[in-house]
């Protein structure tokens, strides 16, 4: 039995996985392999790096207290007209970012080769539109990895990265269990802080709604990954929905500790009942979808 843990996008929310991830461990369940994209590559990354252990959570508890607005997304007003009137390609710089997680890594630790454990990332390339995966080659940039696949396009420049124009991996990707499949997992924890199926308040704001569209892009990938895995037997994969906090704008760090305790939570109360297998998304036929008057849900094929 090979288990993998599969972190999804999240943005600011990645903190809900490290409790998640806290949840698992008290109770001896340990991956053989991460499995992330966007802010779960980040913590993938980390849990790698050091070592899947209960004794490295706040570690890596550290390293998102560390993130704040300042270092993550930095500037104000007019340093946002100043890159949109110099046409940057992003709106805020990625130097903090890349510093912030460069610091946080253990000392040494630079490719996928010395990691306690296989990770694997993902990145969408914009030129060719295709998804990428870090983690094959135990000579590359475990560091290249985790910014490619979490730089968030329009609000972060794209990564240049040997021709490639890379961003964050959720773009195709949201939650990568494909992967995690490929590579020979059979026991599968899926911890997914993005978009469910729950109904969710509407968006307020630019950056928010542009969330919020990126979310709505991404989502329906996952569910062709449950519907994988539930059509093989030899797969279980739990998945572990966190819908805390879903109305937290993209540059808001003061819920960090919330945060924590509320993954954590969620992570329990799904393993106290676990449900491995129930899992696709149920068949909805085109003329039962959802209604409002003058309009109606309609599903595409390949998600019915």
């Amino acid at each position: 039995m090979t288990t993998a843990f599969v972190l999804s996008g999240g943005g600011i929310r990645g903190p809900l996985q490290v409790g998640a991830l806290a949840a698992l461990l008290e109770r001896g369940i340990v991956p053989d392999m991460m499995v992330g994209t966007s802010a779960g590559s980040l913590n993938s990354g980390f849990m790698a790096a050091y070592g899947p252990e209960l004794s490295n959570i706040p570690r890596l508890m550290d390293a998102w207290r560390s993130a704040t607005r300042e270092v993550v997304y930095p500037g104000g007003i007019f340093s946002l007209i100043g890159r949109l009137i110099s046409r940057a390609d992003g709106f805020f710089p990625t130097e903090g970012m890349r510093n912030l997680i460069a610091s946080k890594l253990p000392p040494g630790i630079t490719t996928y080769g010395q990691l306690k454990i296989p990770c694997y990332l993902t990145a969408v390339d914009l030129r060719s539109r295709k998804l990428y995966l870090f983690g094959e080659d135990p000579n590359s940039s475990l560091l290249d990895g985790m910014m490619a696949s979490s730089v968030i396009p329009v609000l972060q420049p794209p990564l240049d990265y040997h021709g490639l124009q890379l961003v964050d991996g959720g773009v195709l990707a949201e939650v990568p269990c494909s992967v995690a499949m490929d590579k020979g997992a059979t026991t599968i924890y899926a911890i997914n802080v993005g978009g469910g199926e729950e109904i969710q308040p509407p968006a307020k704001g630019i950056f928010n709604i542009f969330m919020r569209t990126l979310q709505t892009w991404l989502a329906q990938s996952f569910f062709l990954d449950l519907q994988r895995a539930d059509a093989d037997p030899q797969i279980d994969l739990h998945h572990i929905q966190i819908s805390a906090f879903n109305d937290l704008s993209f540059n808001d760090f003061s819920k960090t500790e919330e945060q924590f305790v509320a993954g954590k939570e969620t992570a329990n109360r799904y393993l106290d009942a676990p449900r491995p297998r129930a899992l696709a998304r149920p068949e909805v036929a085109a003329a039962t979808g959802a209604t409002v008057p003058g309009a109606r849900e309609y599903v595409l094929p390949q998600y019915r």
